[in-house]
């Protein structure tokens, strides 16, 4: 039985423009509810951001941050953070990247933090609420992610290196568009949907996910149907039940929603 749909956005729920179709999606929300049936948005990315680009749409709860900050309307369920000294231990190892190194951000529970000598390669699409300090060590906040990018497409090394070296306080993953995103041991998507689950007072094995990246695969492997976008990296393929017949850019998720309930939303 179906009681929570969970999915990623980027390159999953989202078309390539950053857009999905808000008037087939929202009249599919109205009938999941009506079912009883929950929805939530499965991110990398802060709170802040999936709140603002589905801002149209009703949804349920949002798993943000690889799961490490889950929202339920307007109550935190669940939070973790990274320690001080391990977020500062992080920026020092970087210098190990060298000119691989673009830029780094570190997610806060106030604010996200950019050294001001990244102001210029900053995507500020995904961060609007950014401020731009001299040293982010001495930023006072709790912190969620430290976000790496990369100049080249070395990301399994680089992962691997962080959670070798930070074996005891951190899991890294890569979570596409060149960059990896560094945050507590224990916690990655499906860890946050269990954590929801939980307050939902449901099991995961009621729980379809949708994905393409690699932070989405322990969600696919754990979830009791997964879904990998047609357009999804191969092994995050291999973590799923299922493909979707279309990808991200031809409604991929909502076909498959229309599917599993024998709709015709189109």
């Amino acid at each position: 039985m179906i009681k929570l749909i969970a999915t990623d956005i980027d390159g999953t729920f989202f078309d390539d423009e950053h857009q999905y179709n808000h008037e087939r999606f929202n009249k599919q929300l109205e009938m999941l509810h009506e079912k009883g049936v929950k929805f939530a948005i499965a991110s990398g990315n802060y709170l802040g951001h999936l709140q603002r680009v589905v801002q149209y749409s009703p949804v349920d709860a949002f798993v943000s941050e690889n799961g490490a900050h889950i929202m339920v309307g307007d109550k935190e369920v669940f939070a973790a953070y990274l320690k001080p000294d391990v977020v500062n231990e992080i920026i020092d190892s970087l210098d190990y990247l060298g000119d691989n190194l673009k830029s780094y951000i570190v997610s806060g529970e106030k604010a996200t933090y950019v050294d001001k000598q990244y102001e210029s390669v900053l995507n500020k699409y995904y961060i609007h609420n950014y401020k731009l300090v001299d040293d982010v060590k001495a930023v006072q906040d709790d912190i969620f992610k430290v976000n790496i990018s990369l100049n080249n497409d070395k990301l399994s090394e680089v992962e691997q290196y962080l959670n070798k070296r930070f074996s005891d306080d951190i899991h890294a993953t890569a979570s596409g568009f060149g960059s990896i995103d560094v945050i507590s041991k224990g916690i990655n998507k499906s860890f946050g949907l269990q954590q929801l689950t939980k307050y939902y007072s449901i099991d995961l094995k009621d729980v379809v996910a949708f994905g393409d990246n690699s932070n989405d695969d322990e969600m696919l492997q754990e979830s009791g149907l997964s879904f990998a976008m047609k357009n999804a990296k191969e092994s995050t393929k291999a973590a799923a039940d299922k493909i979707t017949e279309f990808d991200n850019n031809h409604e991929g998720v909502l076909n498959q929603i229309d599917e599993l309930f024998g709709w015709d939303t189109k």
